[in-house]
């Protein structure tokens, strides 16, 4: 079939009027002892209510260096500040330093707590 469908476009795609007349070609080759006629009506019986499938369609491969690299839990250095334990990026938080304008430094573990130490003495 690859061969007629060639012979009638040599593009991927081919219209509706250009498949039909490659199923004319092909019925009699694939129904040898039937007439022109019978083969026709025999191939659209054989195609009716199907859809084109993908066979031999490439899928993506994920083995060897694919899946290494998309380890999140091997990551390191900035990288691995990029994702969480589950291995779900952060977003803009990964990327960018945020910076807080709250008067604290970085990694002041307390901030807002000062108003509470006061009030106990």
């Amino acid at each position: 079939m690859f061969i007629i469908l060639f012979r009638a476009k040599t593009s991927r795609v081919i219209t509706y009027e250009e498949f039909q007349k490659a199923l004319e070609e092909l019925a009699p080759k694939r129904f040898k002892i039937q007439s022109k006629e019978e083969a026709l009506q025999s191939i659209y019986t054989l195609i009716e209510g199907k859809e084109p499938t993908n066979v031999g369609v490439t899928k993506v491969a994920k083995t060897g260096a694919v899946d290494r690299l998309t380890d999140t839990s091997k990551y390191t250095g900035s990288h691995k500040e990029r994702f969480d334990d589950s291995g779900k990026g952060k977003g803009k938080g990964g990327r960018e330093e945020i910076v807080e304008h709250t008067g604290y430094v970085g990694a002041y573990k307390d901030a807002g707590t000062y108003e509470e130490k006061t009030k106990a003495k």
